[in-house]
């Protein structure tokens, strides 16, 4: 899994613990664990200008028509951040899981991980991750 990878995941946990199908973007690892977000096509609380978006109600970055093999609209959730234990993630990919999705060119990649570096929510060890991974 690399930077920009997007993801489909049948059983995703969410910080509150339920569990549902989700789309998450690879945006760093460090040691044994993936930084991912999770993504959103509901627009409601985001803007629908494309790229960074850190004055919207939730930090994220939008992703216009069609970013990747994405049907629509899409907005990166740069408010959380997950982290991932890679040995569990390889296991669930294994057993089809997780499903890669499309790979984000590395331009937007990388806007995205500037974007997500300068969120308030962001952790020490997420932001080290990230920067250790930056895309060039």
């Amino acid at each position: 899994m690399n930077p920009g990878s997007v993801f489909f995941d049948d059983l995703f946990q969410f910080k509150d613990g339920d569990i549902g199908e989700k789309l998450f973007v690879v945006l760093g690892s460090n040691n044994a664990t993936y930084v991912v977000a999770k993504t959103t096509s509901n627009g409601k609380w985001y803007s629908a200008n494309h790229g960074c978006q850190p004055a919207d109600r939730f930090h994220n970055f939008h992703l216009s028509n069609k970013s990747c093999a994405l049907k629509g609209a899409t907005w990166v959730c740069l408010n959380e951040f997950y982290e991932l234990n890679q040995n569990e993630v390889l296991q669930k990919k294994f057993s089809g899981g997780i499903k890669p999705v499309c790979d984000l060119s590395n331009v937007i990649t990388r806007a995205i991980q500037d974007c997500a570096c300068e969120s308030e929510d962001i952790t020490t060890s997420q932001l080290s991750a990230i920067q250790a991974c930056l895309v060039i």
